[in-house]
């Protein structure tokens, strides 16, 4: 099924399951990581995802840069243009 034909249900599944495989271990290797704080579905159907830099992520001037790929990976991973990743 199609990331964006599923419920929020799956798709929290589908997005915690490249975070976990693609997202934080990339984080961890320069000692950092990251919380996810809220997951929201906007009325233009985008997935918002909301969290917030640990470790040495939290002070790191790239953090604008790291964002962007995060959000970057988890649509090519998850085959949408839906999600939208905010740092909080």
């Amino acid at each position: 099924m199609k990331f964006d034909e599923m419920d929020l249900t799956y798709k929290l599944e589908a997005l915690q399951e490249v975070l976990a495989k693609k997202i934080m271990p990339m984080l961890a290797m320069d000692g950092g990581g990251l919380e996810v704080i809220d997951v929201k579905e906007a009325p233009n159907g985008d997935l918002q995802l909301f969290i917030r830099y640990v470790g040495a992520c939290a002070t790191c001037s790239s953090g604008g840069a790291t964002l962007f790929a995060i959000e970057e990976t988890l649509r090519k991973e998850l085959d949408t243009d839906k999600i939208r990743v905010f740092n909080v």
